[in-house]
């Protein structure tokens, strides 16, 4: 492990991008969705994904035309079985008394977003995700609408690659990133700061690369020198 050992951590110069699935929440939403829901497709699906043969996008449209789910089934979904890091919520405040800029960052759904962590308490953060729509069931629109790719693994839907850049180009700052999974490989070479864990921090191992290590929002709280949660 490349320990990435921080000096003192200066909040004018960076911008927090944040993964959601598995690290702003205890679960990935939509692995827990494929195997709650899903059928025999959904779980060949998730192994297609896991070993690299598909892409995240074409996982995602393979998945949803198997789920046959309404909007309504998805968010009751989400309510009942997706839960917040309860220290996101003390990192959230000390981002808003510091006046950091907050980007969530999703190869996943903004829907997702909105149910678990509330619209409101994502005021003034701006969310970078795909969107669900269409009745009776719901489909999968990307973000990415071209999905050219020079990664063997993409192209993803919403590619985190090219918001970094747009935040980046936007801010003008330094980004500090926080994930966790496959689709958090492409932030890693544009990211100044990175917290990694699980896969992630396989990843980055693998290939000796520097990160922070974590295991939820109270050690990033307290790595950064906001105070002890």
């Amino acid at each position: 492990m490349l320990v990435l050992y921080m000096k003192q951590f200066n909040e004018k110069d960076y911008v927090i991008v944040s993964d959601f699935d598995g690290t702003i929440t205890r679960e990935d939403s939509n692995a827990l969705l494929a195997e709650v829901r899903g059928n025999e497709e959904n779980a060949q699906v998730e192994i297609d994904f896991i070993n690299g043969v598909i892409s995240n996008r074409e996982a995602f449209e393979r998945h949803f035309r198997a789920f046959c789910i309404s909007f309504e089934e998805y968010k009751d979904f989400i309510k009942s079985n997706i839960n917040i890091d309860p220290a996101f919520y003390i990192f959230l405040e000390k981002v808003h008394n510091l006046r950091v800029s907050l980007y969530i960052l999703s190869a996943g759904f903004r829907q997702a977003v909105e149910t678990v962590i509330g619209k409101e308490r994502l005021s003034g953060i701006e969310v970078f995700a795909n969107e669900l729509s269409g009745e009776p069931y719901i489909t999968p629109t990307f973000a990415t609408e071209n999905p050219v790719c020079s990664k063997p693994y993409g192209p993803c839907g919403n590619c985190k690659r090219d918001c970094l850049k747009i935040i980046k180009q936007k801010s003008g700052k330094k980004i500090l990133y926080i994930g966790d999974g496959i689709t958090d490989r492409c932030a890693v070479d544009d990211a100044d700061i990175l917290y990694a864990k699980d896969y992630l921090a396989e990843y980055c191992d693998k290939n000796r690369l520097p990160y922070m290590p974590y295991t939820d929002f109270n050690d990033v709280i307290n790595n950064l020198g906001w105070g002890a949660v």
